[in-house]
Parts: C-alpha cells; structure tokens; sequence
C-alpha cells in the first residue's frame, strides 16, 4: 500500500490542535510563574512547591519548541530551518530535556507523595528544603547524561514534518541487536508502571486505614486532595507513554494515522498544561503547597499543619 501524504484540510486542523493548547498552555504557564514567584518567600520550603517549581520551566520549553518546530513545520511541511545544528538539533534537543525532565520530575513528585503518606519519618528526613534540592540536581544530571548518551549513540531528537510527531532518529539503529534506544524505551514504559504501583498501594493504604480510624471528613478530604494534586499531574505522563506503547500496534493506516498523530500531540499538550491547573485549582480553595508534617506519636502518625492543632490522620504508624 502506497504511503498517503497529509492534505492541506489535515495539515490546517493539525496545526490548529497544536496552536491554540499551546498559545492557552503557555499563557497558564506565565500566570503560574507569577503566582510561584510571589510565593517564593512564603513556600521556598516545601518540597512540593520546589518540584512544581522545575516542572513549570520544563513545561514552558516543552511548549515553546512547540510553537517554534511543531507548529509551523506541520502547518507548511517544511523544515524551514534546514538541516543546521544550530537552528535544528539544538533546539529540538532541548525538547528531550524537558520531556525527560517533566518524566523524572513526576516520578520525584510521585515518590515524594509516596513516603509522605507510607513512610512519613522517612520523608520528613529525606524531602527537607535541602533534601529535596539535592534530589533534584540528582534528577538533572540524570537527565542530561540521557541526553549526552542519546547522542553519543547515534541518535537525535527530529520533528517529522510528514506525520506530525517528535522522534528520535537513531543512524546506526538494528532493531535485531540491543541498542540505547532500547534502553530509552524501556525507561519510558518502567518508569509510569513504578508511579502507578506507588499509587497503587496509597490508595489500598488508604482504604485500609480509614476502616481502622475515625477522623474528621474535612482533614479526610485535605488528604485526598494533597494525594490528586500529585496524580493529576503524573497520569497523563502515563497516558502519554502507553498511547506511544499501543498506538502502533493497532495498525492503522492511511489517513487514520494523522488523526492518531493528532490524539497524541493533544495529550502531549495537555500533559503540559496539568500543573498550572492543578496549582490554580488549589490557590483558588487557598489551600496550596501544604506544609504536612508526619510525625511518629505513640501508634499515630499526626499530620501537623501551620495551625494550632494537630489531627489524627488515617495512616497508622509503623
């Protein structure tokens, strides 16, 4: 069958998908920046203001390469920028830096929320203002030895200016012998299965306690809602990664593959405008960056908030 080119109709919607969640995305990623700077003094704390805080700049360079190479190369079908380095493969290697920064971010986010409500000692010991910065230059230079090795084997980050998508073009790619790409697959599907599973057992956790404790229902929902901030933000990366996992093998062809290309670039941008929702959601109840702290006390763990009284939260201590 012979390969279908995009019409003019296709490459129009599929440029407009991209637009406007864009334009919509980076306009909530400018107000976010302004409402996390005035909070710097306020929240410079909490871990997981310090962790939104690096997911907001790798969101916006995710965004911007949008609008400087998925945009005007689906909308035309050229690659107006040639083949220079400069102008092509440096900044499309910026978007595999922020791809795998909000991709390692959500999973700090993830593991963040996971002590807190599995292991509280340990999070207070780990996720300090301290604690919680060295976590985080762990996780960029995690990220740009990726990206140093990705190009050291070979490949570079491309747009297909065709089909719609970011790739990774790999030169010396066998599928039938091991290669680095591997490797970036299979860290692509691992990573969402751990942050699943670490939900996983929050929410068996959970459900388990609150049948052993009575507690208030307001202090209940604040844990919830502390809990859905984290997943809301980590789930479409998930999304993401098994649309990419399944999509191919549902074997469509011909026109039916642009308007794949087409879900997936929306969940790649939606991917990108959760966190300014979830934080504007939260600063509207007044109610963002909770300063929680689990401590042991005889066989509770007491969650202490910047009020005067302490209450018995669901976890029991281990």
């Amino acid at each position: 069958m012979a390969e279908v080119e995009a019409t003019i109709g296709l490459r129009v919607l599929a440029s407009i998908l991209i637009l406007i969640p864009t334009l919509a995305g980076l306009t909530l990623q400018f107000l976010l920046a302004i409402t996390l700077i005035s909070g710097w003094k306020k929240f410079r704390d909490s871990s997981f203001y310090l962790i939104t805080t690096q997911l907001l700049w790798c969101d916006t360079c995710a965004l911007l390469l949008d609008l400087y190479a998925a945009f005007p190369m689906t909308l035309t079908g050229v690659q107006y920028m040639g083949d220079s380095a400069a102008l092509y493969y440096v900044p499309l290697a910026f978007e595999g830096i922020a791809f795998n920064g909000i991709f390692m971010l959500s999973l700090l986010l993830t593991i963040n929320r996971f002590l807190l409500f599995i292991f509280p000692k340990w999070h207070n010991k780990i996720f300090t203002p301290r604690g919680t910065k060295a976590l985080s230059a762990f996780v960029w230079i995690y990220v740009f030895t990726l990206i140093l090795l990705t190009n050291v084997f070979g490949c570079r980050k491309e747009f297909s200016k065709d089909f719609f998508y970011f790739w990774y073009h790999c030169e010396n790619y066998n599928p039938k012998h091991f290669h680095f790409k591997d490797f970036l697959y299979i860290h692509s599907y691992v990573i969402p299965c751990i942050m699943a599973a670490m939900y996983m057992i929050i929410y068996v956790k959970l459900k388990l306690t609150s049948k052993s404790f009575i507690q208030e229902q307001s202090t209940i929902r604040k844990e919830v809602k502390y809990l859905t901030q984290t997943v809301l933000i980590c789930v479409l990366i998930a999304v993401e990664v098994a649309g990419f996992i399944t999509l191919p093998f549902l074997g469509v062809n011909g026109y039916g593959q642009f308007y794949l290309n087409m879900l997936l670039n929306l969940i790649i941008i939606s991917n990108n405008l959760m966190t300014p929702i979830v934080i504007f959601s939260c600063v509207i109840d007044h109610d963002c960056f909770p300063e929680e702290k689990f401590v042991q006390y005889e066989n509770y763990a007491i969650l202490r908030r910047p009020s005067p009284v302490s209450r018995v939260v669901l976890t029991q201590a281990t």
